[in-house]
C-alpha cells in the first residue's frame, strides 16, 4: 500500500464461498443425466473469459444445481501452466445453465464486503500471482493451488464507495489500454497477411518480375514431356508460347524430389531426452514453425538410438535441406527446413518429409510449401475426422511444384528474404508495444490498489 492509505484486508475465504467444479467422467451417463454446457481451463483467460469453444458434459440435476454460474460469481484457474494459475474473471450469465469444471474455482461474493471486479481485479495483479506461484504446488512446467491457499488469499477492502470510484477509473484507463492492444493486433493481422501475399506473388513468378509475362507449364499426370500445359490447361503442344519469356515447369513431388517419404514413431524405450554420441535427434510436429524453421527453444528435442535410426527408421532418415511439413493436424500448414546443426535427423508418423532434386532449390521449396497455393491444394486433399485432419503421403507425392530456373529460384529466396526481413523489424516493434502494455496494465492495477487511482489518489 502506498503511504496514508490502511484499507484492511481480509481473506478470499471470507469474502466469497468459494467451490472447485465437476470432475469430468465420460462414463457418467444415465436416464437422470443432461447435456449442459460447462467452462474448461482454456475458457478462463485473464481479465476475460473466451466463449468461443465451450463444450458440453452429462450431468445430474443435483450437480446442476450445486455447480451452477451465476452472474457476477469469479472464476480462477486451479492451474495448469504458470501462467495459468490463478487467473481469472467475471462470469456475466452470458450461458444459461452453464456450469464449471474441477480445474476451475467459483469464488460467490457473500455479505456484500467486496464488489466482484474489486476481487477478481486483484486476484489478476502481480502481487496475488506471487502468492499463487508461492503457496501453489508446482512440478517442472505445471503448477496449482489448493482451495485451502485459495481461499486464503488477502484482499484489501476499502469502503464499497471507494471500491466503486477506483473499480471505475481502472475500466476507463484499461479500455483505452485495450483499444491500443487492438490497433497492434490489427497490425499484426496486417503482417501476417502481407508475409501470405509474398509468399504467394513468390511461387507465382510476380514478385522479381518487372511484367508478369512468364506462364508455368506443367508435365502430365502421364510423365510425357511433350504434353505440356498451362496451369489453365491451355496445350502448348510440346513447345514454348511465342509470349513466354521463361518457361517454368511445374512437376509433382514424386518427380520434383528425390523422394517424398513420412516418419515413423519408435517404441518408447527407443527414445531418450538426453543426448549422447549414439543419438540422433528426433523431430516432432510441435518442433515445426510457420515460419520455415525448426523450434527447440521452446521444445526440446528427443533423441532416438542411432543404430534403430540407421536400420528399422531408415526410410525416414532425414537430412540438412530436406524440407518437413506436417500431414496431422489441427492445423495444417507447418513448414520448417532442415538445419545443417546435426548431420542427421529423423521425424515421426506426422510429419511429410520432402528431399529436393539438384533442380529445385530446398529454400524455394519451403517457401512454395508455405504458400497458399501449395497449402490450398494439400488442405483440398485432406481428410477430416471428428479431432483431426489428415493428409496422406501419397498424395503429398502429388503436388504440384513449380520449378523455375535456379538463377531465378535464387532472385526469388532473395527477395522473399529481404521483404521478410523488414516485415520482422516492423513485428517486433510491435511485439515490443504489446509487452509494454501488460506491463503498463499491470502498472495500473498496482496503482488501484495502492489507492493511488480514483477518489482515493
Amino acid at each position: 500500500m502506498s503511504e496514508g492509505v490502511s484499507w484492511s484486508a481480509e481473506p478470499l475465504g471470507a469474502i466469497c464461498e468459494i467451490v472447485s467444479g465437476i470432475t469430468k467422467d465420460a462414463k457418467k451417463q444415465g436416464h437422470d443425466y443432461r447435456e449442459v454446457p460447462y467452462l474448461r481451463v482454456a475458457n478462463v483467460q485473464r481479465l476475460q473469459l473466451d466463449l468461443s469453444e465451450v463444450k458440453t458434459i452429462p450431468v445430474k440435476e443435483s450437480a446442476i444445481a450445486r455447480y451452477r454460474l451465476e452472474p457476477g460469481d469469479i472464476l480462477l484457474n486451479e492451474g495448469g501452466d504458470r501462467d495459468k494459475l490463478g487467473r481469472g474473471w467475471i462470469w456475466q450469465g452470458q450461458i444459461s445453465e452453464c456450469i464449471h469444471q474441477n480445474h476451475v474455482f467459483r469464488a460467490r461474493i457473500r455479505d456484500g464486503k467486496a464488489l466482484p471486479k474489486w476481487v477478481a481485479y486483484y486476484a489478476n495483479t502481480n502481487e496475488a500471482r506471487a502468492y499463487f506461484l508461492a503457496t501453489g504446488k508446482q512440478t517442472t512446467n505445471l503448477a496449482s493451488i489448493s482451495k485451502k491457499n485459495l481461499s486464503a488469499l488477502p484482499i484489501p477492502l476499502p469502503p464499497i464507495e471507494i471500491q466503486e470510484s477506483i473499480i471505475t477509473e481502472i475500466d476507463t484507463q484499461l479500455s483505452r489500454l485495450d483499444e491500443t492492444v487492438s490497433t497492434l493486433q490489427g497490425i499484426q493481422a496486417k503482417l501476417k497477411q502481407a508475409r501470405a501475399s509474398i509468399l504467394k506473388a513468390a511461387v507465382e513468378g510476380r514478385l522479381t518480375a518487372k511484367k508478369s509475362t512468364h506462364h508455368l507449364l506443367a508435365i502430365s499426370r502421364q510423365d510425357n514431356p511433350s504434353a505440356l500445359r498451362r496451369v489453365d490447361g491451355t496445350e502448348l503442344g510440346g513447345r514454348k508460347d511465342a509470349n513466354v519469356n521463361e518457361a517454368w515447369r511445374v512437376l509433382e513431388a514424386r518427380l520434383a524430389c528425390e523422394s517424398v517419404e513420412s516418419g515413423t514413431t519408435p517404441p518408447k524405450d527407443r527414445l531418450s531426452s538426453h543426448n549422447d554420441h549414439n543419438k540422433i535427434p528426433f523431430i516432432k510436429v510441435y518442433n515445426l514453425t510457420f515460419d520455415g524453421k525448426l523450434d527447440f527453444a521452446n521444445n526440446q528435442p528427443t533423441y532416438v538410438e542411432a543404430e534403430y535410426h540407421a536400420t528399422k527408421m531408415k526410410r525416414s532418415r532425414t537430412l540438412p535441406g530436406d524440407v518437413l511439413t506436417n500431414i496431422v493436424g489441427p492445423p495444417l500448414g507447418k513448414v520448417s527446413l532442415v538445419s545443417g546443426e546435426n548431420a542427421e535427423w529423423n521425424i515421426n508418423q506426422a510429419i511429410a518429409r520432402f528431399r529436393p532434386t539438384p533442380e529445385l532449390m530446398p529454400k524455394f521449396l519451403a517457401i512454395y510449401l508455405r504458400s497458399s497455393t501449395a497449402q490450398a491444394w494439400l488442405r483440398a486433399t485432406s481428410k477430416t475426422t471428428t479431432s483431426q485432419v489428415n493428409l496422406s503421403i501419397s498424395n503429398c507425392r502429388l503436388l504440384p511444384i513449380p520449378i523455375p530456373p535456379l538463377d531465378k529460384q535464387q532472385s526469388i529466396i532473395a527477395e522473399v528474404d529481404h521483404r521478410f526481413s523488414v516485415l520482422d523489424q516492423v513485428e517486433a516493434t510491435v511485439q515490443a508495444s504489446l509487452q509494454r502494455c501488460g506491463i503498463l496494465r499491470q502498472a495500473i492495477l498496482k496503482r488501484a490498489f495502492e489507492g493511488r487511482l480514483g477518489s482515493a489518489a
